[in-house]
């Protein structure tokens, strides 16, 4: 049974969603996530991310894909992203980039509205 981007998509969101509550969790404490799990933090996401385009890309037939191109993407995640997403999307790309980098930062957003709620 092949992974599906979907899926990978579907846990990519969970996830964050679940990093994003943790965090806020915590501060809502008054106390921060050390250092070492926001570096791991980033690090799965990007690790996710990375794999979710590979196999989106997989399950697009029109696009061309070189033999290294998870390598690739993994090197290069910052400027292809976009270019993945609007080239594969049109302008609906940038609101998948707003979403992705809306994951991302889940945390530091919940973070203000408790600041703001408190």
């Amino acid at each position: 049974m092949a992974l599906k981007s979907r899926v990978l998509l579907f846990t990519l969101v969970v996830v964050s969603v679940a990093v994003g509550g943790y965090e806020a969790a915590l501060f809502a404490q008054g106390l921060n996530a050390g250092a070492s799990f926001q570096a791991t933090w980033s690090l799965v996401f990007l690790v996710l991310l990375v794999l979710w385009v590979d196999l989106d890309c997989r399950e697009r037939r029109d696009l061309y894909r070189p033999f290294e191109f998870g390598f690739l993407v993994f090197v290069f995640w910052l400027p292809y992203l976009p270019y993945y997403l609007i080239r594969t999307r049109g302008a609906l790309g940038l609101l998948w980039l707003l979403g992705f980098a809306l994951l991302f930062y889940g945390g530091y957003l919940l973070e203000w509205v408790v600041y703001w709620a408190s």
